[in-house]
């Protein structure tokens, strides 16, 4: 009896992309330049960095869930902000910034 084939390394591949996609966009936008002045609200860094409300907040969780922002609380009051890693590295106030070869691609 053959052992059962997995389309995971397949779909890994195509769907990696969204990751990257996440990560390049947040630094096109400056997210993480805005967050360095401080913890904001979803709709205050939407706003800060020109996002429709509903793709912001998809946005910043898909951040979080990649572990580049943190996020207190849930809802309209939750506050993102930086993780040590993007605070240090994706910053463009920062001379440790390395977001312009991000841009690149």
């Amino acid at each position: 009896m053959s052992a059962a084939l997995d389309p995971k390394p397949i779909l890994d591949v195509g769907f990696g992309f969204w990751s990257s996609k996440a990560l390049l966009s947040a630094v096109e936008l400056g997210v993480f330049s805005e967050l360095a002045k401080g913890p904001r609200t979803r709709d205050a860094l939407g706003a800060a960095v020109k996002m429709h409300p509903r793709g912001a907040m998809d946005l910043f969780d898909a951040l979080v869930a990649l572990g580049f922002l943190e996020r207190d609380g849930n809802g309209e009051r939750a506050l993102y902000r930086n993780t040590a890693l993007t605070d240090h590295f994706l910053d463009r106030a920062k001379p440790t910034y390395v977001g312009g070869m991000l841009e690149m691609l």
